[in-house]
């Protein structure tokens, strides 16, 4: 069962949609001879609340100031199990400054649970990839869902209309490797509607 009230929050990201666009990096370096396709988020700093450390994160990765959006629940994903059905709870600590997260994701560990917290956020202006980072994928939904099913490359991408902010030159001929959270956001757009309207 799980256990808000003991579970320690130790990384916080955002699914952030800037012109209606979600927002993923692209890694610093390849991961199985792919290219990842990575969540904007990262470790927790101090005495952060998970929303200040996503604001924070996103921040520094892409330059873009962010507005939270409130979802209607938090859907609780045990990483050891990920391909099981989530479950949703009401957020004990939502407030106007620190919204629900979208996503939490948990990790049992000797005893010790952990969350992995994932925001949905909107964003004015034009992002620009930090030094963290290598570039930047702007998805449509319709992109997203089609990473997750089919091996794609980075030129297959551009070349269907993908749009991509690039620091660094890559191998066009490497596919793109969505990781956990593109995968979990993917699987929420079709399972539950609504969340397109957060």
């Amino acid at each position: 069962m799980f256990d808000i009230q003991n579970a320690r929050i130790n990384t916080a990201g955002a699914y952030v949609r800037s012109g209606g666009l979600y927002v993923f990096t692209i890694g610093i370096k390849p991961h199985n001879g792919n290219i990842p396709v990575v969540r904007i988020g990262g470790h927790k700093e101090g005495n952060e609340t998970g929303w200040q450390c996503a604001v924070r994160e996103v921040f520094e990765e892409t330059t873009l100031q962010t507005r939270p959006l409130f979802p209607q629940s938090t859907y609780i994903y045990d990483w050891d199990n990920l391909e099981a059905e989530p479950s949703s709870i009401r957020w004990q600590h939502e407030t106007e400054q620190e919204p629900a997260p979208f996503l939490a994701v948990t990790y049992h560990r000797d005893g010790i649970t952990t969350l992995s917290l994932m925001y949905f956020a909107n964003a004015e202006g034009t992002p620009i990839p930090s030094s963290e980072v290598k570039g930047l994928l702007l998805l449509t939904e319709t992109e997203v869902h089609r990473l997750c099913q089919e091996p794609v490359t980075l030129k297959k991408y551009l070349d269907w209309g993908g749009k991509a902010i690039l620091k660094d030159e890559f191998d066009m001929s490497l596919v793109l490797e969505p990781f956990a959270q593109l995968r979990l956001l993917s699987r929420m757009l079709n399972m539950y509607p609504e969340t397109k309207a957060v």
